[in-house]
């Protein structure tokens, strides 16, 4: 079973409709430990609250030549990176600004 974030409009892209699996959630909690730690995040509700927020309420979008979306947001020194392909959340992790500098050369 999926969530769907329903028809958002993000700043200059079209509305989409984006899904996030619960394969993809239960991903994000084995795998990315300090997404839930940093942000205290206890239940899969939780996460997919966090998730949607990304999505809704992004402090920048970025798309790679193949149409991948980015959306950030960031959280003190570190951003939650939310990564979507074809209107479906394939990951969500925590990234240090290191990681955001060389990301944000690569989306230039």
């Amino acid at each position: 079973m999926s969530t769907i974030i329903q028809q958002i409009r993000i700043q200059k892209l079209e509305c989409m409709s984006i899904r996030i699996p619960d394969d993809v959630i239960d991903h994000i909690l084995k795998k990315h430990k300090d997404l839930t730690v940093i942000l205290n995040i206890k239940s899969e509700d939780q996460l997919k609250t966090v998730i949607k927020d990304v999505i809704e309420n992004p402090d920048e979008i970025h798309m790679n030549a193949y149409g991948v979306h980015y959306f950030l947001k960031k959280i003190n020194n570190k951003w939650i990176n939310v990564i979507v392909v074809d209107d479906i959340v394939k990951t969500a992790y925590i990234i240090g600004m290191k990681t955001y500098n060389r990301l944000r050369r690569r989306w230039q």
